[in-house]
This record gives C-alpha cells, sequence and structure tokens, in this order.
C-alpha cells in the first residue's frame, strides 16, 4: 500500500489515499478497500511545482479533507450505502 492518512470518523475506520490517474493522482477516503468519496484530484504539474518549493501537496490536501469532513463540510455516505 502507499501513502496513507488514517482518521475516524462518527466510529467508522476511514483513511485517505492518493491514487495514480492519468496525470495524476486522486484523493479517496477510503472504508477499508471501499472508495467511498473522491475528495481531490492533483495533476502533476500542481504536485512538482509545490514540490520545487518544498511543499508536500497530498499531505495537506489530506489534511484538509480530514477537517472538512470531521466539521461536517464534506458529507460521506452512510456505511451501509452501496456505491458503484
Amino acid at each position: 500500500m502507499g501513502r496513507a492518512f488514517p482518521f475516524t470518523y462518527q466510529g467508522r475506520t476511514l483513511r485517505l489515499s492518493p491514487i495514480t490517474v492519468d496525470e495524476g493522482w486522486e484523493l479517496w477516503v477510503l472504508e477499508g478497500d471501499r472508495k467511498v468519496v473522491c475528495a481531490a484530484r492533483v495533476s502533476i504539474d500542481e504536485a512538482l511545482e509545490c514540490a520545487r518549493k518544498g511543499e508536500d501537496l497530498i499531505s495537506a490536501l489530506a489534511e484538509q479533507t480530514k477537517v472538512r469532513i470531521l466539521s461536517a463540510d464534506l458529507n460521506l455516505p452512510s456505511a451501509d450505502t452501496q456505491l458503484l
């Protein structure tokens, strides 16, 4: 497994993980192996630009996403919702 940013929300064990896609990464909220919601998309160019400044864009987005979920600014489907 690659990078992961675990956290707990309403008794659920979740993690944020970047998943490689064409030309970048998508930051997904995962519950076990189940994809719950795509929280952000990062292009290679964006990531490289931040890395040149000494910044970790994926880590920063993961932290922002955790804050949004924990403050109920980003709603997640319930644990029993069937996703495609």
